[in-house]
């Protein structure tokens, strides 16, 4: 199976993808899915935003913006639980038939995070993955955190060290 991977990364408020990053992601990945090239999608993303911009999990609202968009439900896995990139890879992991031998996976995303994701799906899962890095502005905040991501993903391969503890407890809001 081919899948094509479309992890979140902005919520618009009140849970709205219009004008986001994640909607670029989606148009892109709708691009590519239109190819005929992928057998199914993978979204990924919960809730990590607080309250005021985020209510329900980001997969969900870009499961309908695709849905929307023409791609039939059948075709589109989603994965509502994760908080951040190590959560998106090895939950999303969890939903697909690992013991395909054809099981191929591409990631469309800024090409950053790209970077990230890959070397997040080697260290944990010993899984090569294709990217397809996008060229989009983002903050210089951003930017920099993007590079202590990748930083802390080279050696911390499981997502458990006390920085990615903090990130995960930093997005994580009470019901």
């Amino acid at each position: 199976m081919r899948y094509l991977f479309i992890p979140s990364c902005e919520v618009a408020p009140q849970d709205s993808l219009r004008g986001t990053t994640t909607e670029y992601r989606l148009q892109r990945g709708l691009e590519l899915w239109r190819t005929g090239t992928f057998d199914r999608i993978v979204v990924m993303g919960g809730v990590y935003l607080p309250s005021w911009r985020q209510t329900r999990p980001s997969a969900e609202l870009m499961y309908e913006w695709l849905v929307e968009h023409g791609v039939h439900s059948m075709y589109i896995i989603v994965e509502a639980r994760s908080r951040d990139t190590y959560e998106n890879i090895s939950l999303a992991l969890e939903l697909l038939p690992l013991h395909d031998p054809h099981l191929e996976i591409t990631v469309v995303s800024h090409w950053q995070h790209t970077l990230r994701i890959a070397v997040t799906f080697w260290r944990a899962h010993r899984l090569k993955v294709r990217i397809i890095p996008l060229w989009y502005w983002v903050s210089f905040k951003t930017f920099c955190v993007e590079w202590v991501g990748l930083f802390v993903h080279l050696f911390d391969k499981t997502g458990t060290s006390w920085f990615s503890r903090y990130n995960k407890r930093s997005r994580t809001f009470p019901e």
